[in-house]
């Protein structure tokens, strides 16, 4: 019987929620510029637009490189929220399924440039015992998150 774990990390953006989803999502593609020591590049496959079924590539620096195929399994853009699920790459060596959710919302009684809160969660089940916990994986995202936002505060 399969075992789905999950983990999630929850931090605060002092950007706008909606262009800090829009750069993690519609313009992710643009990320390896902000973010060149952990990105070398990222694909949208087809027409571009973030809907069910879209397909992202992502290339990271790492050792032995790493290249993730995801897909987006479930999306809300009107609320910002996302799931990506893994369909290929090193995650898929060590766990039989994987997903990523992100969520940011405005912080209440905040403008529109306002804070957010930024929640990202990963559901797995691990190919056996020995495997652990991707704690690592959800470090990377709040570290991307974090770099985006500081990103886009200068260019506010």
């Amino acid at each position: 019987m399969p075992h789905i774990q999950k983990l999630e990390v929850m931090h605060e953006a002092k950007c706008c929620a909606d262009k800090l989803y829009r750069m993690l999502t519609r313009d992710a593609p643009k990320l390896p510029k902000y973010l060149p020591n952990v990105l070398e590049s990222v694909e949208v496959i087809g027409d571009g637009e973030i809907r069910l079924g879209t397909v992202f590539v992502w290339n990271f620096f790492s050792e032995g490189g790493n290249v993730t195929k995801e897909k987006i399994t479930a999306v809300d853009n009107k609320n910002r929220s996302i799931t990506y699920t893994i369909l290929e790459g090193n995650l898929m060596k060590d766990f039989r399924s994987f997903h990523f959710n992100l969520d940011i919302t405005p912080k209440s009684g905040t403008a529109a440039n306002g804070a957010s809160l930024v929640k990202w969660s990963v559901k797995y089940e691990k190919a056996n015992e020995n495997v652990p916990d991707p704690v690592g994986i959800l470090e990377s995202c709040e570290y991307m998150t974090t770099e985006m936002n500081l990103h886009l505060l200068k260019q506010a």
